[in-house]
């Protein structure tokens, strides 16, 4: 037996074209503020577009996750259809499962490389093998790792480091999951790929601050002075821009930190010129996310086997560019965004436009919620 903890259920039907009943299953451990506005984002989308939306916390796990499907796969009312973050150890039991109740479900997990399962647990492609997996989307985590070290080098270079010294940079990964694995190898590949520069160590911070701190003091003693510090959290970058202070440093004049989500604090903190940047949006991605669900299940624009994976990109923000994307690490500005705007059904087009700047766009014009 097992918990079912349905976190929320939002049933409004909108003047679109019919309810859809979609259940997505979070990585969710505990309530961190990425999974608050992750969470608030979604539900905003799902009102918008007429969805009742079920999100499930999957405490971050494969084995509870393996009995969330299987339950749901056994109910009498099943959703329309499934998002969940799957795992790889065993994604073959999971779609074997759904496909065999007909759920389609979407992934939010990069298998695009699957060369090390053995044949019979082989995924393919969506719409291939299991007719009921729609499609896969995914966060660029290499992407996002590789966009911050650059960008907090890049300040060093600027404030501190001239070009012909050698700069150190310590990584504070999160654990061993595989996005947290994605960060990591795409930083040592920036790092590698940039002139004069070392990546000291990456080391696992298991996402809190105070290990995080504890941690970059040791290390910084260790390698005799560090110079960047990458982290795989806002909430760990904080910790280590502690530690720093502890140490007497001073940030952004002789140590560069920054990390992931938009934080609101780690905001505060770039606002303060204490943090040096912060790698974000991707709480939105369940959102647009939906935004595609909606046109599949209306029709408008199906998912298809020809389509492509769907790989959403970070952003990062930094004293340079506060004032202009702040607005958007604030859920008060699901007030003035309506997400049915960003359909197809709505817009005609043929390609999605889901760019932080065209957010930021609708998100000035419909005060009303009235797309323009």
């Amino acid at each position: 037996m097992f918990l079912l903890l349905v976190i929320i259920t939002s049933s409004i039907f909108s003047t679109k074209i019919f309810a859809i009943d979609v259940t997505y299953i979070s990585q969710t451990q505990k309530i961190t503020p990425y999974w608050y506005n992750a969470y608030a984002v979604a539900e905003a989308a799902a009102k918008d577009l007429g969805i009742n939306l079920t999100i499930i916390e999957g405490q971050g796990h494969r084995i509870f996750q393996a009995e969330v499907i299987e339950k749901l796969a056994l109910a009498l009312k099943k959703p329309d259809l499934l998002i969940f973050h799957a795992y790889k150890q065993n994604a073959h039991e999971y779609f074997t499962t759904l496909e065999q109740a007909k759920i389609p479900f979407v992934t939010y997990s990069d298998f695009s490389n699957t060369d090390h399962l053995p044949p019979h647990k082989k995924l393919g492609q969506p719409l291939g093998k299991y007719k009921y997996w729609l499609s896969e989307q995914f966060v660029e985590n290499s992407q996002g790792a590789a966009l911050l070290v650059k960008n907090l080098i890049k300040q060093a270079r600027i404030i501190k480091i001239p070009s012909n010294t050698k700069l150190k940079v310590l990584a504070l990964s999160g654990d061993l999951i595989l996005e947290s694995l994605k960060r990591s190898s795409g930083v040592a590949a920036q790092v590698e790929e940039t002139d004069n520069a070392i990546l000291v160590q990456d080391i696992i911070a298991n996402w809190s601050a105070e290990d995080a701190k504890i941690k970059f003091k040791s290390l910084y003693t260790r390698h005799k002075g560090i110079d960047v510090v990458w982290a795989s959290s806002d909430v760990m970058a904080i910790g280590a821009l502690d530690g720093a202070i502890e140490l007497g440093l001073q940030p952004n004049k002789d140590i560069f930190i920054g990390g992931f989500d938009w934080n609101a604090e780690a905001i505060n903190k770039i606002k303060e010129n204490q943090l040096s940047a912060s790698a974000g949006g991707q709480f939105y991605n369940i959102a647009w996310l939906l935004v595609q669900v909606y046109d599949h299940l209306n029709n408008q624009a199906p998912f298809t086997a020809q389509s492509p994976r769907i790989n959403d990109k970070y952003a990062i923000i930094e004293q340079e560019n506060l004032v202009l994307w702040e607005p958007l690490t604030n859920i008060n500005i699901l007030n003035n965004i309506n997400f049915y705007c960003f359909t197809k059904t709505f817009t005609r087009q043929q390609s999605y436009d889901f760019s932080m700047s065209t957010l930021l766009k609708q998100s000035k014009t419909s005060t009303k919620k009235i797309c323009q």
